[in-house]
């Protein structure tokens, strides 16, 4: 579904990432995993049209759209959730979600996504005319999510979707990520939270100066010592003698 070969992107004169290469499949969940600094949202942002590539190739569904501005890449089905959520606090859930119909491929569907992600999470459609401002943290990132889905995406990239949310909030996001996987949407996602996102994935990218140093499965992943030292605090030589 999405191809990405030999990608260098970043910021005027700074580059951040260097001869990336991945893959995703339709209908997985492929978590990208590193350290801050390496790399991860700028694959987003580069992915979404939000930054050119500087060099490379990004192909969805067998066409190029690397370089293409962002209004034709959401029309083609690819759709991001950024970092920080983004909500425009004035406005009300109801209004915030609306946005996300503003492409010509979503526009007609309206009603019908709003009642897919007011199933998907029910304390939007209660809260439908409070402002997106006032909502908890948790609330907050269940809404992006929801702009993001009535969009109609085909591949739903989420940026550190557990960010700065309280344990609780935590799992009913990931469980509301199982339902949409569940849905039939392709999701990208990248996380700080190493040991869920490998629970979640179907497979993974482990980002190390700006290309992929490591991958496999979600599986394969959390139990690589190299992983288990550096992202999820494990001392693999003290629990291999145990």
């Amino acid at each position: 579904m999405l191809e990405i070969r030999d990608l260098d992107a970043g910021y005027g004169d700074t580059q951040v990432l260097f001869g990336m290469d991945m893959q995703v499949q339709r209908g997985e969940v492929v978590a990208i995993v590193g350290s801050n600094g390496v790399g991860k949202t700028t694959l987003l942002r580069t992915i979404a049209g939000l930054l050119q590539p500087m060099r490379g190739s990004i192909r969805f569904d067998g066409a190029e759209i690397g370089g293409q501005a962002t209004k034709s890449i959401v029309e083609q089905g690819v759709v991001l959730v950024p970092e920080g959520r983004r909500l425009f606090p004035r406005m009300t859930v109801r209004r915030n979600l609306e946005l996300g119909a503003y492409s010509k491929r979503a526009r007609p569907h309206l009603e019908q996504r709003l009642d897919f992600v007011h199933r998907l999470f029910p304390i939007l459609q209660e809260r439908a005319q409070q402002l997106g401002g006032t909502l908890s943290g948790g609330q907050q990132q269940m809404c992006a999510i929801a702009r993001g889905l009535v969009a109609m995406p085909e591949l739903l990239m989420l940026d550190e979707v557990s960010l700065g949310l309280a344990p609780i909030a935590v799992d009913r996001v990931y469980d509301a990520i199982q339902s949409i996987r569940d849905s039939g949407v392709t999701l990208l996602i990248v996380e700080q939270n190493v040991s869920r996102a490998l629970a979640m994935a179907d497979r993974a990218y482990v980002l190390q100066h700006g290309h992929a140093a490591l991958s496999g499965t979600g599986r394969e992943l959390s139990q690589n010592p190299e992983v288990q030292s550096i992202y999820l605090g494990l001392n693999h030589k003290t629990e291999t003698l145990a």
